[in-house]
């Protein structure tokens, strides 16, 4: 019996794709060149010889002094330590599979260990099927203004819908409680907070995402063998309790996962792809491309299914509806009891859909909780089967890529222009808005530089950041809209364009007259460093008005902006028309018409026109 306990164990803690890691390799220094060793150190695979480290910064995970900078030290390390320690077979499984299947004789020398902790934690996940999740953008949250990715590990009955059963691997930041704004940010870009990796029951994910934070979720199932899942699992539970530093645009969730593919698959280098910035989205289109992903699956959020199920009602039920969550004794009013069955129990369900809603972020008052209950209670004494028909939106990796180049040709104060812009991510109001949220503008590192007729050249915006969210308002949901925006840019300014910091923002309302439209008033504020006002430093609030129309392939937005600055009484007014046209997933050309007023007490008015014509790349 102890033989068979022994026995099982070495097989469970030493299954490996003897496909992968069947050749012994001639000499050790070869072996630690490899890419599945590099992998399982989280060394840079690009990086020359002289510059390795790995991304690991917990020494704990290293058993050579210089082990982080020195592949083969750490390898002869590790072979020494197993020898002579029984338990690093349990610290490092996947090392030690790796080391049995291409060290010559070196499983001969290592006692077999049962590491029981380790095979229980196996035996509880029982994974058969490896799920990339992606959780759609949130801009309301700086961490998540991108979306976010993490594994799902699936049993065998996940098939019928027991995702319950499954867990989930997340890689995040570890932020101080009250932490956020600016220190937040600042902390976030420059790597100054550790990150886990850690696992929680994928039910838990689906509260967090899917109810707390009303973000829809994509899952990708991924064709991982059995022995690579193996594989991976086996580094995961190396990873327990070891840090890394995090960063928000490289070294974050997403580039993780990409590491642990690239040890569960060695050849596939798909960390190699993001030198630079690892934008969610982009990740899940690189494992697309490595022909990773058999299936998808779309989990709507619960606010998506309560908008779903209220564009279900006419106008006179969806009166009722909103009437009953704030008063039960509507139910025995003339206009609900005159109403059909079936009417009825639709109108009932949603204003009970609509009261859970609200006590899952308002808290669970009494009364609310009252009417809550004797709505259920009405839904089970006349039980029905509702059925909400959920359209699936576009999946968010076809859409158009996050990296933009663009080259304009246009006109501007009586002079002809080209232009170059590159922007560094991510998506504008206007751009084609197949796999994107419509009335989302989230925008990082856009630079534009012209060319005037007769040489001149001129930096004419640099913007760090520009967000735009319009949360539509209506019966139901009454959410605010907001901006954001700091650049440096060209304007007009007494007698000739100046260069000028600026930092601006603004929140409001924004209603949908029409069916994939947006109609936005916005109170706005502008902080400007200008060189040529009286003040250097000036303050100017401001209104913004627009109107956004999407069709499918084209965009339509019309605006109005003022500015009043407070010092010296300068009045600046904007009024703007773009229209963008999709030419593919990938391309688009757009056209713009900007008319501009600057009035001052202190120089002369001006009014120009700028007129331009731009193709822009998504790559």
């Amino acid at each position: 019996m102890k033989f068979k306990v022994v026995l099982l164990s070495i097989i469970l803690l030493f299954l490996i794709s003897s496909k992968a890691n069947s050749q012994p390799h001639k000499n050790i220094t070869q072996l630690a060149k490899t890419e599945q060793w590099r992998a399982l150190l989280h060394i840079n695979l690009q990086t020359e010889a002289d510059e390795l480290e790995s991304y690991v910064d917990d020494v704990s995970f290293f058993l050579a002094i210089d082990g982080a900078k020195n592949p083969e030290n750490e390898l002869l390390a590790t072979i020494a330590s197993l020898k002579k320690r029984d338990e690093i077979q349990c610290k490092f499984p996947a090392r030690t599979l790796f080391l049995f299947n291409n060290v010559k004789g070196l499983r001969e020398e290592v006692k077999p260990y049962v590491c029981q902790e380790y095979l229980d934690w196996r035996s509880t996940l029982k994974t058969t099927n490896v799920v990339l999740v992606f959780a759609s953008a949130q801009l309301n949250s700086p961490s998540s203004m991108y979306g976010h990715t993490f594994l799902r590990f699936d049993p065998d009955n996940v098939e019928q819908n027991s995702t319950y059963l499954s867990y989930a691997l997340n890689f995040g930041a570890t932020v101080p409680e009250g932490e956020g704004g600016f220190l937040y940010a600042a902390r976030g870009l420059t790597g100054g907070y550790p990150g886990y990796f850690a696992a929680n029951p994928y039910f838990e994910k689906i509260k967090e995402y899917s109810r707390l934070e009303n973000r829809d979720l994509w899952e990708y199932k991924l064709n991982l063998t059995q022995e690579e899942i193996n594989t991976m699992l086996a580094h995961i539970w190396e990873l327990q309790g070891i840090s890394f530093e995090y960063y928000f645009f490289d070294e974050n969730c997403s580039f993780r996962l990409l590491e642990l593919l690239d040890v569960a698959r060695p050849g596939l280098n798909l960390a190699k792809n993001f030198p630079v910035t690892a934008m969610p989205l982009d990740t899940v289109r690189v494992v697309q491309e490595a022909n990773l992903i058999t299936e998808t699956n779309y989990r709507p959020s619960i606010l998506t299914e309560l908008k779903a199920q209220l564009a279900m009602l006419n106008t006179e039920e969806n009166e009722l509806a909103l009437a009953l969550s704030q008063e039960i004794e509507v139910l025995n009013s003339e206009e609900f009891i005159k109403l059909n069955k079936k009417q009825q129990q639709r109108i009932v369900d949603s204003a009970y859909r609509y009261l859970r809603y609200q006590n899952t972020f308002n808290g669970r008052p009494k009364e609310t909780t009252r009417r809550s209950f004797l709505l259920l209670r009405r839904l089970n004494e006349n039980r029905t089967k509702l059925n909400i028909p959920i359209e699936q939106p576009h999946r968010p990796d076809l859409g158009h890529k996050t990296a933009m180049f663009g080259f304009s040709l246009g006109q501007n104060l009586d002079k002809s222009f080209a232009e170059i812009k590159y922007r560094g991510s991510y998506h504008d109001l206007l751009d084609p808005i197949s796999g994107y949220y419509t009335g989302m503008s989230l925008n990082m590192v856009n630079a534009m530089v012209r060319v005037y007729e007769g040489g001149d050249v001129k930096l004419e915006k640099a913007e760090l950041l520009d967000i735009i969210s319009l949360s539509a308002r209506n019966d139901y949901f009454s959410p605010w809209s907001w901006k954001a925006n700091i650049s440096v840019e060209q304007q007009w300014t007494k007698d000739k364009e100046v260069l000028v910091t600026q930092g601006s923002g603004g929140g409001g309302v924004s209603y949908q007259p029409l069916e994939n439209s947006y109609v936005f008033l916005l109170a706005t504020g502008r902080l400007e460093f200008n060189r040529k006002l009286d003040t250097y430093a000036a303050v100017a609030p401001g209104l913004q008005l627009g109107f956004l129309y999407y069709w499918p392939k084209t965009t339509l937005l019309v605006d109005a902006e003022h500015y009043q600055f407070l010092f010296d009484q300068t009045q600046r007014s904007r009024v703007s028309v773009e229209q963008s046209v999709g030419l593919g997933q990938n391309d688009s050309v757009r056209f713009s018409a900007n008319f501009h007023r600057v009035e001052s007490n202190t120089h002369d008015n001006k009014s120009f026109q700028e007129f331009k014509l731009e193709y822009r790349h998504y790559f």
